[in-house]
Parts: structure tokens; C-alpha cells; sequence
């Protein structure tokens, strides 16, 4: 076999006057040079071509072809491959560590990630898969730095398909569904934690369709809640306002809260505004000797906040399923209902010197029922899909006659 003759300086070993051996060259471009072995004047074997700039590749040569293992250091971006190649270009199995500290080790072709492989970033968000064309495309697992991990179909780098978002430090699927150019897209659960889900829904772009809901009372019920001494149950649907206010039945685990709250003309800095021009002034629930069944227990240890302590005392909870939310039991007793002195009816001095004073005085000694509401609200933490639902204010009527006893 005839050697190629090559244009250049060369120092080394030689056989039958063809470059044989180990041997130096610098090319006639000075921007090139080669160090290692050779055959019949040709690099072949092992050696190390040097380039001008800093980089590099060392390794295996096939008849003057990079061809074999080897490393290839890029001084421009600073990326070091090692690994298999074939005419020069990453081709095989090899790991690619880059410049800004991320590393992918898996197939190659014609320098793309082809095939199987992981990609590990600086920030340790790791993907571990299949790629097409330097992208993830097919089956894949990509951890990501808030402690989430999705396991599904991915096409062009983007999550598409049927595919699982996992909290990995609490152990649930916050998404298991469709998808589509990396959003939630399709029917699919959405939950939060152990207690919200949305289940079986269809969302669009991460939101549920319908979007926005809202808390209603009932539709069965009136505007006015009478309350009596015989129980009575609330109950509060979730509703979709864009499909004629029907249930939202994939709405599941919602935290609702109900307090009791009278009106007052003369609000404190611990007084709620409403947006309807007045103030309420909450009142505590009825103590117990036994914990009821809709009150949750709270911690009797010392490190319990006192304003967490003061919350629940105050408030009844339930969670929501299929989209209602049932508070059961609630009677005139339920919370500690007084009739404040001010409002009863103000005897004006002058009317002693009247005739009808004995009728006036009947009437003030008579005391007036003050005004009171429900506030039912959504306190779910952390809040669904970032928008909590809208406040309900049910105006309620107590006995009269049992509190006046």
C-alpha cells in the first residue's frame, strides 16, 4: 500500500520511506499538528491531533480517519467529549461534559444525542431517556430543582403525550394526564399534597376548562338561613359560571370554612369589611366539653400559634368532594350568640313627658335582634391552580325566642 505523501514537517519513524511508526508532524498549516503512531503514511493507531486554539482530540486513528475512542476537547466553548467516534464526529456511546458544568452520557450520532441517554445539569435537574436529534423525544424522566419529577412521553424536547408529575419529597402525583407542548392539556388529575384533587377533569394550557369557579349556597336553599334549635345542614357547591352554574364534580379536597359574624355600624381594627359597605364583628363557636366531629383537633403542646388556636375556635371546616362541601349539624347553639345592650332601643329623655311613654318604654325594654351572616370562604393551602374562590355571605336568623331565655 502507497502512502499518502503529505505537505509538512515530520519527525520520526519511517519504513520503506512511508511514515511508520511514532512520528511528529506539523502540517503546512501551522494551525495543525499531529503526535503518535503511524502505518504505510498514514495516522493510524493512537495519537493526538493539536489545533492552535487550545483544543484537541486523542485517541484512536483508522487509516488517517478519526475512527475508534477518544477524547475531544473544544477550547471555544470548553466542552470535553470522550467516547466513540467515526469520521470525526462524536458517534456511539460517549459523555459529553460541557463548559457550563452540564454533562449527557448516552448515544450519539453524527454529533446529536441519539437514542438513550442522561443529561445531568449544573443545577441537578436530570433527565434520563430517549433523543432524537440532540432533543428529548419518546419515553423520558426529568427531575427538576423544585423537587418535582415527570415521567412520560416527551416530542421535540417538550413534555407531549400521556405523562406523570411527581412531588418526589412528599411521595404524590401532583399531575397524571395529557399533554401538550409541555402543558397540562387533556383529561388528568391535578392535585395538592393529600387533600386537594382535581380528578378526571379536562384542563387546557394548566387550567381547568370553565375556568373561573366560584362557591354558591345550594340552589335547594333560601337567601336566609333560619336557625332554630333543631339542627340544619349548609350546603355549598362549587360552581363552573361559564357552563350554567353546574357543579364542578372533579373539584375534590377544597378546605371550606364557615364563620358566624354580626354586622356593626361601629367597626374595630379586629372588625371583616364585606363588600357590601358593612363590617362584622366574628363570634366565637360554642365550647364543648367534647371535640364535635367537624371540629379538627389541635395540638395542646406549647409551640401551637395562638392565632391558629384562635382560628379554629372561631370557624367550622370541611373539605369538599365532587365538587360540594356539607356543613352538618349547625344549630342556634353553635355559636355563643348575645344580644349586645347597645342595640337595644334608645329611650329618648323626652319621651316620659308624652303620652305614649308607657308604649315607648315597652318597646325599649324589648330588645332588637341584631343582624348577622355566615362567611363561607376557600382556605385551601397551597391555593389550586393560584385562584382561591369567591367569599359567600348567607345572611342568618337566630331564635329570638330562645335567646331571649
Amino acid at each position: 500500500m502507497v502512502g499518502v505523501e503529505l505537505k509538512g514537517a515530520f519527525r520520526g519513524e519511517t519504513r520503506r520511506s512511508l511514515r511508520s511508526g511514532f512520528g511528529v508532524y506539523q502540517y503546512s498549516n501551522p494551525y495543525f499538528r499531529y503526535e503518535g503512531t503511524w502505518h504505510e503514511g498514514k495516522k493510524h493507531g493512537f495519537g493526538k491531533l493539536i489545533f492552535a486554539d487550545g483544543s484537541y482530540y486523542q485517541g484512536e486513528f483508522t487509516h488517517n480517519e478519526i475512527i475508534g475512542q477518544g477524547t475531544r476537547y473544544f477550547a471555544a466553548t470548553r466542552n470535553t467529549y470522550t467516547g466513540h467516534f467515526y469520521y470525526g464526529e462524536m458517534d456511539g456511546h460517549g459523555r459529553l461534559r460541557m463548559g457550563n458544568d452540564d454533562c449527557y452520557e448516552g448515544d450519539f450520532k453524527s454529533n446529536h444525542f441519539e437514542g438513550e441517554g442522561s443529561y445531568l445539569s449544573h443545577n441537578k435537574q436530570l433527565y434520563t431517556g430517549n433523543w432524537h436529534n440532540h432533543r428529548r423525544h419518546g419515553y423520558g424522566e426529568q427531575s427538576y430543582v423544585d423537587g418535582s419529577r415527570y415521567s412520560g412521553d416527551w416530542v421535540a424536547d417538550k413534555r407531549h403525550g400521556f405523562g406523570k408529575l411527581i412531588d418526589i419529597q412528599e411521595g404524590f402525583v401532583i399531575y397524571a394526564g395529557s399533554w401538550k407542548n409541555d402543558l397540562m392539556y387533556g383529561e388528568g388529575t391535578y392535585s395538592i399534597g393529600e387533600t386537594y384533587a382535581y380528578r378526571n377533569g379536562m384542563i387546557v394550557n394548566n387550567y381547568p376548562v370553565g375556568w373561573p369557579f366560584q362557591l354558591c349556597v345550594n340552589e335547594n336553599q333560601t337567601s336566609t338561613i333560619e336557625l332554630t334549635e333543631e339542627p340544619t345542614v349548609i350546603t355549598v357547591d362549587i360552581i363552573n359560571t361559564l357552563e350554567n352554574a353546574s357543579r364542578v364534580e372533579a373539584d375534590c379536597g377544597r378546605l371550606i370554612r364557615l364563620r358566624c359574624g354580626q354586622k356593626t355600624d361601629q367597626p374595630t381594627s379586629d372588625s371583616l369589611p364585606t363588600p357590601f359597605g358593612y363590617h362584622v364583628n366574628l363570634i366565637p363557636r360554642t365550647i364543648r366539653s367534647s371535640p364535635s366531629e367537624e371540629q379538627p383537633e389541635i395540638a395542646s403542646n406549647d409551640q401551637t400559634d395562638i392565632s391558629e388556636r384562635k382560628h379554629f375556635q372561631d370557624s367550622m371546616l370541611t373539605a369538599a368532594d365532587t365538587g360540594r362541601a356539607q356543613f352538618v349539624g349547625i344549630n342556634i347553639d353553635t355559636f355563643t350568640i348575645k344580644l349586645a345592650s347597645s342595640t337595644a332601643a334608645p329611650v329618648s329623655p323626652a319621651s316620659t313627658q308624652t303620652t305614649s311613654s308607657k308604649n315607648t318604654r315597652r318597646k325599649a325594654e324589648k330588645p332588637t335582634m341584631p343582624s348577622f351572616v355566615f362567611i363561607i370562604d376557600d382556605i385551601t393551602d397551597p391555593v389550586p391552580f393560584n385562584k382561591s374562590l369567591d367569599t359567600v355571605y348567607l345572611p342568618v336568623n337566630f331564635s329570638v325566642t330562645h335567646l331571649a331565655q
